[in-house]
């Protein structure tokens, strides 16, 4: 096939010197529809394809021009796309491409009705506009375009020869220009389908990168998610679980599928997951979890109605490790009832001693006095009740007071071998196995080794009591770890169930028969191990029962126990001081019966004076000379630091021979004072009295 400069450069040789009419017309059309045909294959854009088509028509047909004006996108304008205008005579610029409105001129005209026009000779149609530049058309022929029924743009030609179109070429044209509008609207279609589809791959690219994205964004926001997100289905079972699971020592690939159930202590779904899978509004619980180990972890739990993606119902759960939490709120609230405890302990302290200190120092006159066998059984048995009762009130002011330790540098090794020593010697005639396991090279802690060596007793003691019964082993280890000594009692006996685990650490609770326990012990070792900036754990199951005391590492070495401890150190014991001369002896005290005990005690030897109040007291030391005082340094009139100020100010030759009586050496105000406490023995009070009296030269 002759490409267009070929058809170009031979055009004039061809074309016959008329235009063919008739038959001969027709032939023609048809052998240029087919070069036409052949070479539009494969071009697919639509300027191209314009251009072709008017180059094929002009060589064939002998144009001097002839041009393809398609409407534009507002459908209003006619725009030439393919050949030219023809050129006026003389003119050596480039051909002038023309943009018509919807009716403006021929082509114009063509382009709104549809209809094709014939123009034999331009000079002769009034149509044509006169004055403009002369152009050597003469014979027109202009036809519509149609695609899809209506024009989308025109198909001129033109000829300088008049009367070179006929009919024929009306008819044969007009088939020509609507294949072409056929082709130019497939061509067109296509064009829009490419554009549309790289428009819509460009939207799935972005849209895509906006899912991965977002995508990824959920996945960290799942992953750094502090709480346990879980997804169950219709029937309970997890469809998704986020890295958080690892809390319970599981991977997401473990759990998936399984029911949530199975993650439940009890092995049953909460109630308020079914409700949220009923797609019913669930309430938040605290809920327990079982980790893979087989321990705790208590949580809260809140629900919420869920659909999959294939529409089924299922449900959310958020899961928060309040573990710790719990704890902490259990730690405060032992504080708190130890705190409640101890001050209505040392409230009542007080006034039981009181009551005491007749039963006491009577009993033991008594046993001193000339009594038959009967009532001085009778007597001993009060005076051993007095005792007992002594050492009870004891007990409870230990625990009342929480007194600060004396803290030295000490290995807790050292401290548990003593305590086990005695532990052995205790349970070598039972059925009870003492297994020790203590960590070579264990840093030192600050400690008070007596009060620790009393936690490890009554720890190891309660362990060795609960498998005595049926045999069974105790195990103590020790260990150091994230910069703590961990000191660790374990025992295979019946373990404790949940209500007794709670309670373990309240005051006076016990589960021991009645007279072998007074439920003091783990509060004391509680508040013991608190002092000294550490914790307990227990944890309890049939067939295992665990405590854990954990304590800090000391800091540095040696061994210094510090201001502090040197202050809480007990006085030694004073040694009864010889019998001095008589003297005048002023006792203070609220309870009656207890002036009298000591007016009984001590008038023999001296002159007794009683007051029940401190401000009582003062008169008396205003007007009167005493050689000592024995006061209680909590008389509700006034406190005994006033009353000890007062006497340093205007009574200084008393300074040494006041006698506090409390219920405990820390009940004393900070002075030198020496204490008696209460309950007291006959010879106590008479010893305090004549050291006093001896300290003061008034002998």
């Amino acid at each position: 096939m002759r490409d267009a400069k070929t058809a170009g450069a031979t055009r004039l040789k061809e074309v016959p010197p008329t235009a063919p009419s008739g038959s001969a017309a027709i032939l023609q059309s048809l052998e240029t529809f087919g070069e036409i045909a052949q070479t539009l294959r494969g071009i697919a854009e639509v300027p191209a394809i314009c251009e072709r088509v008017v180059e094929i028509l002009k060589a064939r047909l002998g144009l001097d021009t002839g041009s393809i004006m398609l409407l534009d996108d507002d459908g209003e304008t006619l725009v030439n796309v393919a050949g030219t205008a023809p050129r006026g005579e003389g003119e050596a610029g480039p051909a002038t491409h023309h943009r018509f409105r919807l009716g403006e001129g021929i082509a114009g005209l063509v382009a709104q009705t549809g209809e094709a026009v014939l123009v034999p000779d331009a000079s002769r149609d009034a149509r044509f506009r006169r004055g403009d530049t002369p152009t050597p058309v003469r014979s027109l022929l202009c036809l519509p375009i149609l695609g899809a029924g209506a024009p989308i743009g025109v198909l001129n030609l033109s000829h300088a020869r008049p009367g070179f179109f006929a009919e024929d070429h009306r008819t044969v044209f007009g088939i020509l220009a609507t294949l072409l509008g056929r082709v130019l609207s497939e061509v067109r279609l296509t064009e829009a389908l490419a554009r549309f589809n790289r428009d819509l791959e460009t939207q799935v690219a972005d849209r895509t990168r906006e899912i991965q994205a977002s995508h990824a964004y959920v996945e960290r926001i799942l992953s750094q998610a502090s709480d346990i997100i879980v997804t169950v289905d219709w029937r309970g079972c997890i469809t998704f679980v986020n890295p958080r699971i690892a809390q319970l020592g599981y991977t997401a690939e473990e759990v998936l599928g399984r029911p949530f159930s199975a993650l439940c202590r009890g092995g049953n779904l909460p109630a308020p997951l079914v409700d949220a899978m009923n797609g019913q509004v669930a309430r938040n619980v605290d809920l327990a979890l079982v980790a893979r180990d087989g321990g705790r972890l208590d949580t809260y739990c809140g629900f919420a109605p869920l659909t999959g993606a294939d529409g089924g119902q299922g449900a959310l759960v958020l899961v928060r490790d309040v573990t710790e939490t719990k704890r902490l709120g259990q730690k405060l609230r032992q504080v708190e009832k130890l705190t409640a405890v101890g001050t209505l302990v040392a409230g009542i302290a007080h006034e039981i001693n009181n009551k005491l200190v007749p039963i006491l120092v009577y009993s033991e006159l008594m046993e001193r006095a000339d009594l038959g066998e009967k009532e001085h059984r009778l007597v001993q048995t009060i005076h051993k009740s007095a005792v007992g009762a002594r050492h009870i009130m004891d007990s409870l002011l230990r625990f009342s007071r929480q007194e600060a330790p004396n803290k030295a540098v000490h290995d807790l090794n050292e401290v548990v071998r003593e305590v086990l020593g005695m532990v052995r010697y205790r349970v070598r005639r039972r059925e009870v196995a003492l297994v020790e396991e203590l960590a070579e090279s264990l840093p030192k802690a600050r400690m008070d080794a007596h009060q620790i060596g009393q936690v490890v007793l009554n720890i190891v003691g309660n362990a060795c009591d609960a498998v005595e019964a049926e045999g069974g082993t105790v195990t103590v280890r020790t260990r150091s770890r994230d910069g703590q000594l961990r000191l660790v009692v374990e025992d295979d006996g019946p373990g404790m169930d949940e209500t007794t685990l709670g309670r373990i650490f309240d005051p006076f609770f016990t589960t021991k028969e009645v007279g072998k326990g007074t439920g003091l012990g783990l509060s004391l070792c509680y508040g013991i191990v608190q002092e000294h900036g550490g914790d307990i754990r227990v944890e309890s199951r049939p067939g295992r029962t665990r405590f854990e005391v954990r304590l800090p590492v000391a800091a540095g070495g040696g061994a210094d126990a510090g201001a502090g401890a040197a202050a809480t150190t007990p006085a030694p014991k004073r040694r009864r001081a010889k019998r001095t001369r008589r003297a005048r002896v002023l006792v203070a005290d609220g309870d009656p019966a207890l002036l009298d005990v000591l007016a009984h005690v001590l008038g023999g030897p001296h002159e007794v004076a009683g007051e029940r109040s401190a401000r009582g007291a003062l008169d008396r030391l205003k007007t009167e000379d005493f050689d000592a005082v024995l006061m209680d340094p909590h008389l509700p009139d006034l406190d005994g630091r006033e009353v000890l100020a007062w006497i340093a100010e205007h009574r200084p030759a008393l300074n040494g021979s006041v006698v506090l009586m409390g219920s405990a050496a820390a009940d004393a105000p900070a002075s030198d004072a020496p204490a008696l406490i209460k309950p007291f023995r006959a010879d106590e009070a008479l010893a305090a009295l004549d050291a006093v009296l001896a300290a003061g030269g008034k002998d």
